[in-house]
């Protein structure tokens, strides 16, 4: 399934969709811990996670927004619940994805919403994050952080913000663990603490932070915490993925 939180009402019919997003097996946190995760709103619902990599531009999943029009989003930050009013909340104004997002197979999975206005930095609420410049080692543990269901049969998002620990798995596990299911590629690393700990339907579009970066993107998994099928992320330094992100804050003017 895609971790998407409308993956019941838009899921496709590609066999990537049948999977879904979440953090499963987190613990509950505050926004002053991850005071760089911000949550997408369509038309007044809540869909993805992102982070804030500058003042005005959000990283996020491009699966989150692929298709839809950029006035129909906000971005609320510096709320650790989503019932809570956000201190911080935007419009955006533009949408900026790769012309190699494929939403069959989810490659690039990456997308930078623009901010109609910057959003203030608040100490311990609201601050920026920068994207990844080299990967994480092998079976190094990076934190996933969001408002993704906490199981894999739940439907309801949580309202507090959750947060968990796990291990990027080196290429060559993840691309066993998806072998004659799904073709993963370079723009794509897997992460999980398999059978326990994953991102699930809600989370995608959310960071994956590794020495105080964002690593990766919330984008796929079949399933969520299964022994079998890791989470699979967008990898932020990947050549590609680096490429679009720089190429696109140019043209922003970041």
């Amino acid at each position: 399934m895609i971790r998407l939180w409308l993956y019941w009402v838009v899921a496709s019919v590609t066999s990537i969709s049948a999977s879904k997003p979440r953090i499963v097996g987190g613990t509950e946190t505050t926004i002053s811990q991850v005071p760089y995760l911000v949550n997408l709103w369509q038309n007044g619902f809540f869909i993805c996670g992102g982070s804030l990599i500058s003042t005005s531009v959000v990283l996020s999943a491009a699966h989150c927004v692929y298709g839809s029009r950029p006035e129909e989003f906000t971005v609320q930050a510096g709320a650790s619940r989503l019932d809570e009013d956000a201190p911080v909340v935007r419009k955006v104004s533009r949408f900026h994805l790769s012309p190699d997002y494929s939403p069959t197979n989810f490659d690039m999975d990456v997308a930078l919403l623009q901010l109609q206005e910057e959003v203030p930095l608040i100490p311990g609420k609201v601050s920026t994050i920068a994207p990844c410049r080299n990967p994480p080692e092998n079976n190094a543990y990076a934190r996933i952080s969001g408002w993704g269901v906490t199981r894999e049969s739940n439907r309801d998002p949580a309202d507090q913000v959750r947060t968990a620990l796990v291990r990027v798995l080196p290429n060559v596990e993840c691309q066993l663990a998806y072998a004659g299911v799904a073709r993963l590629s370079d723009s794509m690393i897997c992460a999980a603490v398999r059978g326990l700990r994953d991102s699930c339907s809600g989370d995608s579009g959310g960071p994956l932070v590794y020495r105080g970066q964002v690593c990766g993107i919330v984008s796929w998994g079949f399933g969520c915490a299964r022994l079998t099928f890791p989470g699979v992320y967008t990898n932020v330094a990947s050549e590609r993925v680096q490429d679009f992100i720089t190429e696109s804050l140019d043209r922003i003017g970041k």
